[in-house]
């Protein structure tokens, strides 16, 4: 007769997170493991090839931004290509959700809506339809009635979380969870909700542009900091499978002076994108001004140090205004020669010669540094007509893919290059 299992065993047994068997490594197996596609390539690749079941993505941004909008878009998506998607609002009515869907022409059966807060009725949502896509809209609004604590508290989310992706894990769905951002531009709530999830994603943009990236900040399936380009629309979020040609437009600002294309690089993909700059005299009054749209003005800064040290160039009685074209924001040191480039060009009011283009990191004594992936970032370049490409010195190649390659040690060699000494 089986002996009755004590307390402590019946605790350790109570506390199995989701209930699997001790086993080597080499037992598991990964031929069932298949990714679900989102239906949106742009987002497949960002995920590293689509959702993996049981993974619990974490989805975050500015309010107004577009997160509900997509998500939705994505949902119907999902809904067409990998079954029956439950879509929770915690704070929307379903007549809300219908008018945005409605909208976006978002009309699938197999798209459940619940506008509900409770964690508990939630769960029993998911029991009941047995979906394999959940997506809670948002994590600060869903709370359990038995923990103490508001809506969005600490201990709240917390719970909630852990509850949510062990229900994911368990049942082999895929889970988004909507975060709210905080003015910093952080996900809002405890850090380790952030470290719990599978993947963290962020879109990000301006509203007075209808550029919007989707960035993935922390990807266990995939790589980190790759990033989705999308153009906001009156029927929703459009994938842009271009950026190149679409942040370029017709080109009409190319060929005047204090405009240079600069290939930079957005997680792994190649980006060429035209950096603009304006030098204008301070006029004696005032201190002289630095702006910087889409670019780091601390960097900058740094960088006019270096041209005014190594260049001769007096720059200190002049306001300097910089601006990637398009709306983009890059944080990446391969923009160090084009904010160089860019700004002697307007100084001396000298364009740079047509279908050319530089990369390069410069340091602090004036030195040109290698970049990351420059085959790919020359590549990209030449697919778009560029000619003549200045880059770091040491690459052994004069040509690649059509495109000349002038490999330069300093900024005067550069600027040599370019024609602006």
């Amino acid at each position: 007769m089986t002996e009755a299992a004590s307390p402590a065993e019946k605790k350790v047994a109570d506390a199995s997170w989701l209930n699997q068997s001790l086993r080597p490594i080499t037992e598991v197996d990964l031929a069932d493991v298949d990714r679900l596609s989102t239906g949106l390539p742009e987002v497949d690749r960002l995920l590293g090839g689509g959702l993996v079941p049981g993974g619990v993505v974490l989805f975050g941004g500015e309010p107004g931004i577009g997160k509900s909008t997509l998500l939705l878009q994505l949902a119907n998506q999902l809904s067409m290509h990998a079954g029956r998607v439950l879509y929770v609002s915690g704070e929307e009515a379903e007549h809300q959700v219908k008018l945005r869907a409605s909208r976006l022409g978002v009309n699938s059966e197999q798209l459940f809506l619940l506008s509900e807060q409770s964690s508990k009725r939630i769960a029993a949502a998911v029991e009941e339809l047995d979906p394999r896509i959940l997506i809670v809209d948002s994590i600060q609004t869903t709370r359990d009635p038995e923990i103490a604590g508001e809506a969005g508290s600490v201990r709240q989310m917390r719970e909630i979380c852990g509850a949510l992706i062990q229900l994911t894990k368990s049942r082999g769905m895929a889970t988004f969870l909507v975060g709210h951002i905080t003015k910093e531009g952080s996900f809002a709530g405890p850090k380790m909700v952030e470290h719990l999830v599978d993947v963290a994603l962020y879109l990000e943009g301006s509203r007075s542009e209808d550029v919007r990236m989707l960035r993935s900040v922390k990807n266990r399936f995939g790589a980190t900091h790759e990033v989705a380009v999308f153009q906001m629309t009156a029927g929703g979020l459009v994938e842009v499978d271009d950026p190149s040609r679409f942040f370029l437009g017709d080109g009409e600002h190319s060929g005047q002076p204090g405009s240079v294309f600069v290939p930079v690089l957005e997680g792994s993909r190649p980006i060429l994108v035209e950096m603009q700059a304006l030098v204008s005299p301070t006029g004696g009054y005032g201190v002289p001004q630095r702006r910087c749209t889409g670019l780091d003005v601390n960097r900058v800064q740094l960088l006019l140090a270096v041209i005014e040290k190594h260049m001769g160039v007096q720059i200190g009685g002049a306001d300097v205004y910089l601006s990637l074209a398009g709306g983009l924001d890059i944080r990446e040191p391969g923009t160090d020669l084009g904010v160089v480039a860019a700004v002697i060009s307007s100084l001396r009011n000298r364009p740079v010669p047509e279908r050319m283009a530089v990369v390069g990191e410069v340091g602090l004594s004036g030195e040109v540094r290698s970049v990351r992936r420059l085959k790919e970032r020359i590549a990209e370049a030449g697919k778009l007509g560029i000619e003549t490409i200045v880059v770091p010195a040491g690459t052994r190649q004069t040509k690649y893919d059509g495109a000349e390659v002038i490999g330069v040690e300093r900024v005067g060699q550069a600027m040599e290059a370019l024609g602006l000494s």
